[in-house]
């Protein structure tokens, strides 16, 4: 399932952008009493007025293509940490456009607008980690609402360009459900800290490429997953972490997405 997204929406100008992703940091306590008044209105509204299927209503990761073959990968532990992704972004810009919550077609014109306006200058100084993981939340959430009512969300979604019109694809990727025995994705992070920067591998080929070249500032993930693993899940995830004497070792974490998957250490 895709969603090509090729227009800015009137509903909000730059100003409304800036005030609503920083709203929290701005103006704490308005914005906790806003999101108090609105989120009981939100738990109706998101999923239909009952929840046909208490099944999968979050994604397990959510990668977002950039730049060719960079970009970031994004975890969400549970349904309700999704949901706060999500609502860091959709709250404070509903209140702010005076939009009705209760309108599906305008929640959806203000989540694919933040999603537009980032994919259309992603170095800009308004963007970071944090406020660029609930954008896609917000964006995915809309995407998928009939899905999340169904408890049918899709366990790993993709955001990326659309290389015919540059539009912006939303999609189920299935792909990252199988497994080919090399990562399709390596993330810098773990699943607790939200996921972080990545990037990805078209083919075996392009990955080995990756690993067995020189280490750098941006690039030493593969290096060391080549090293340590022969085969593993579509996507691995690793963060440095300091190690007992001081020294900086790798903590890795391989996403198998509730599928039969291999991780095989690589002969010593």
């Amino acid at each position: 399932m895709t969603a090509s997204l090729g227009r800015k929406n009137p509903y909000l100008s730059d100003s409304c952008i800036k005030t609503s992703i920083y709203a929290h940091y701005e103006n704490l306590t308005q914005v906790l009493e806003t999101y108090n008044d609105l989120a009981d209105k939100f738990v109706n509204m998101r999923y239909g007025a009952a929840v046909t299927d208490p099944g999968r209503r979050h994604p397990d990761l959510i990668l977002v293509q950039v730049f060719k073959a960079e970009g970031f990968g994004f975890t969400y532990l549970s349904p309700e940490d999704f949901d706060l992704a999500a609502d860091h972004v959709m709250l404070p810009s509903l209140q702010y456009a005076k939009a009705d919550a209760n309108d599906p077609e305008a929640r959806r014109e203000l989540a694919y607008d933040f999603l537009w306006r980032y994919f259309n200058k992603p170095q800009g100084k308004s963007y970071f980690r944090d406020n660029v993981r609930w954008i896609v939340a917000a964006a995915a959430r809309e995407k998928f609402l009939d899905e999340a009512a169904a408890g049918k969300m899709p366990r790993v979604i993709e955001v990326s360009r659309k290389p015919s019109d540059g539009g912006i694809v939303i999609r189920d990727a299935r792909e990252y459900l199988e497994h080919p025995g090399y990562p399709l994705a390596l993330v810098v992070g773990k699943p607790q800290h939200g996921g972080g920067e990545a990037k990805f591998y078209e083919s075996r080929e392009a990955y080995e490429a990756a690993a067995q070249a020189k280490p750098s500032q941006e690039s030493w993930l593969p290096q060391i997953v080549y090293r340590l693993y022969q085969a593993t899940p579509s996507v691995v995830m690793g963060i440095p972490t300091p190690g007992e004497k001081g020294q900086m070792s790798v903590e890795c974490r391989a996403l198998s997405f509730g599928r039969p998957a291999k991780l095989v250490d690589r002969a010593k």
